[in-house]
This record gives structure tokens, sequence and C-alpha cells, in this order.
């Protein structure tokens, strides 16, 4: 806990850049007719909050239809 505490300047781009990409694909996720996607909406929704950078790339590759 420490060594992180000293470094956390480090952690900082990486984690600003998850939660930019989260935001994004939610929002993503909330524009997009339910048509254009594979499978409902509240799940992929789910799946970008619990999974965070995976759950962000896999709703990018496999959750559009486009």
């Amino acid at each position: 806990m420490e060594t992180f505490l000293s470094n956390w300047r480090l952690f900082l781009p990486v984690f600003a850049l998850q939660v930019g990409l989260q935001i994004y694909a939610l929002v993503d996720l909330i524009r997009r007719p339910a048509e254009d996607l594979r499978g409902p909406k509240i799940l992929w929704g789910i799946v970008i909050v619990a999974f965070q950078i995976l759950g962000v790339i896999v709703y990018f590759v496999f959750g559009r239809k486009q």
C-alpha cells in the first residue's frame, strides 16, 4: 500500500484512461438504438461497469452490430 501511495502519479493516467473509456462506452450505449446491439442494453451496461477496461473492450468488439 505504501508503494502505491508513493507512486500514485504513475497510476493516474491509467485510471483516467479507464474512466474515460467507460464513460465513452456508456454514452455510446445510451445513444445507440437497441436494434444495433447484440443483446439487451442493461446487460451491456453491467458488463461495461463490472468488468471495467475488459468490459469496454468486449462491448466495442462484440456488443455493436456495426
